[in-house]
């Protein structure tokens, strides 16, 4: 399946990149990476002497989709966990006092539960989105006896997708459908055979601007906390990580057309040349065919993805209780350095490390930088046909440009 690239501006009123953020509703990793040239960091240290502050990359506040001002943080983790992993039956997701504390509007929250366990083309699979829709992949047997319509899908099997508007007014006891709802979801609890029952990230967001809460579960639901990790490591040059051996490949500018100006354009990256958009001449040159400059778009998303794949991993930091070691070699090799998140990160977090990238990029720092997101394999918001687990690149370059990279079928 192909790969679709856009470019756009973060303040153009069309911008693709806030409906492709609020989309994914659960990411799994995140990496950042920044380029470095001549052996220094962007930001003017040695490649030897520490990396970039990332401390604050995912903790920018606020529920808009720009990257003007958003300069305040979120406060820490409640508990000091940034998400909660715990066994849940469907009959529990839908209890009607932790939908009124975490779901329903008068909460003020947004609550994310993804699972974690089941096979998304053989199980039964249910997430609760931030919207607070439950999103069910239920299989026949179990569809027949939910108390709800459903879709019929291929996951690899049939499948039924159903969708319920936990958060709406009418979703309340003494509703019919509701009533019915959770009858039919306690009577398969009550069957004893496991149906519906499974491991699931849950965490919980103030609607208004992303803070961090905490979340209470029903009584008998086992649960445990979690911190999301942080691993950095630097990137060497060579053959393998960056194709011509003198660096990463630069995000091809290009690509944004003049006579566009801040209109979002797109075009495929598999280089097939099936496209018909055609790029703007740079600053002497003679500028590229829409061939071209498909494949420098699919030579970058490639190297990004070597780079998330280990590729370069010679020369990388660990840590020894406090202290940081070296491990392997440094300096004029380096060209890049990358920072990789991974638990459950909500689409607030991945919104706050691109507006990172982009304020790093416009301060002359970095000349660009890159923001890579993954998903959940079992995720049954993904949309059926969808490859790997929604991955979402964003090429960050300046002047609040950026290219974002997609699936196709996105």
């Amino acid at each position: 399946m192909g790969i679709r690239v856009r470019a756009s501006a973060f303040a153009h009123p069309k911008s693709p990149h806030v409906a492709a953020l609020d989309e994914r509703h659960f990411v799994s990793a995140l990496q950042l990476v920044l380029p470095r040239g001549g052996g220094d960091a962007g930001d003017g240290a040695s490649a030897t002497e520490g990396f970039a502050d990332v401390s604050d990359a995912l903790r920018r506040r606020g529920a808009g989709g720009g990257v003007d001002g958003a300069t305040s943080l979120v406060g820490p983790a409640p508990d000091g966990d940034d998400f909660r992993v715990a066994r849940m039956t469907l009959a529990q997701l839908v209890d009607d006092a932790f939908l009124a504390q975490h779901v329903r509007p008068e909460s003020g929250a947004r609550f994310f539960a993804c699972p974690l366990d089941g096979r998304l083309d053989a199980d039964d699979v249910v997430a609760i989105t931030p919207s607070g829709h439950l999103r069910a992949s239920f299989t026949p047997s179990t569809h027949a006896r939910a108390g709800v319509t459903g879709a019929k899908t291929d996951r690899g099997t049939l499948k039924h997708e159903a969708s319920v508007h936990l958060a709406k007014k009418e979703f309340v006891p003494g509703e019919p459908f509701r009533d019915r709802l959770v009858a039919c979801l306690a009577r398969l609890d009550e069957e004893g055979d496991g149906r519906g029952v499974g491991w699931y990230a849950c965490a919980c967001e103030r609607a208004t601007d992303g803070e961090p809460l905490a979340v209470r579960f029903p009584p008998g639901v086992e649960s445990e906390g979690r911190r999301i990790t942080h691993s950095r490591r630097l990137v060497r040059r060579g053959g393998e990580d960056d194709g011509d051996g003198e660096g990463p490949p630069a995000p091809p500018v290009e690509f944004f057309r003049r006579d566009r100006g801040d209109e979002a354009c797109a075009m495929d990256a598999d280089g097939d040349g099936d496209g018909d958009e055609k790029s703007a001449p740079g600053d002497g040159d003679d500028g590229d065919d829409c061939g071209d400059v498909a494949t420098r778009l699919a030579g970058f998303h490639e190297w990004i993805g070597a780079v998330a794949a280990g590729v370069g991993r010679e020369a990388w930091v660990g840590t020894a209780g406090d202290q940081e070691a070296w491990v392997g070699t440094a300096g004029d090799d380096v060209v890049a350095e990358a920072h990789r998140w991974e638990g459950l990160l909500t689409p607030r977090m991945v919104r706050s490390a691109v507006e990172f990238c982009a304020d790093a990029v416009d301060s002359g720092r970095y000349p660009w930088a890159a923001v890579t997101s993954w998903g959940f394999p079992e995720d049954p918001t993904r949309a059926p046909g969808a490859s790997g687990c929604g991955e979402l690149t964003f090429a960050v370059t300046p002047g609040g440009r950026y290219l974002l990279f997609a699936d196709s079928s996105s």
